[in-house]
């Protein structure tokens, strides 16, 4: 019998059914897989995939005194604090990604206005982290 499960690939949402094969059941034995097909959704007539999930929200655009994330990850560390004078080269933030730990440092010297994110927070590549003014 199979199973029903839901997935997401590339922001659309599809209802799958999947038949566990075992090692003494007939089936597929040159160890392909055959291509996944819409299911239609229980009480539907049609085999349209479910509706799209809600895209991800977009961080905004970086200013002209934005440090950003050159990848994404999640913050470590926010080493920077509002008020502080940083000069170029200096460590601002830490992001991990694949388990390596990054510094980010500062594009310019200044005195951080803004810092846009906490430890804990997963940024995107691209994402503002602290503003230097």
């Amino acid at each position: 019998m199979p199973r029903q499960f839901k997935v997401t690939v590339n922001g659309r949402e599809y209802e799958v059914a999947v038949l566990e094969l075992t090692s003494g059941s007939a089936g597929q034995s040159s160890g392909q897989m055959a291509p996944a097909m819409p299911v239609a959704s229980a009480g539907s007539a049609s085999a349209a995939p479910a509706p799209a999930a809600a895209a991800p929200r977009q961080a905004p655009a970086a200013g002209a005194g934005d440090v950003v994330a050159g990848m994404g990850g999640v913050v470590v560390e926010v080493k920077a604090k509002v008020g502080q004078t940083v000069a170029a080269g200096d460590q601002v933030v830490i992001l991990e990604a694949m388990k390596m730990k990054t510094p980010v440092i500062a594009t310019r010297a200044g005195q951080v206005t803004q810092v846009h994110v906490a430890a804990g927070d997963a940024v995107e590549a691209g994402q503002a982290l602290v503003t230097i003014g």
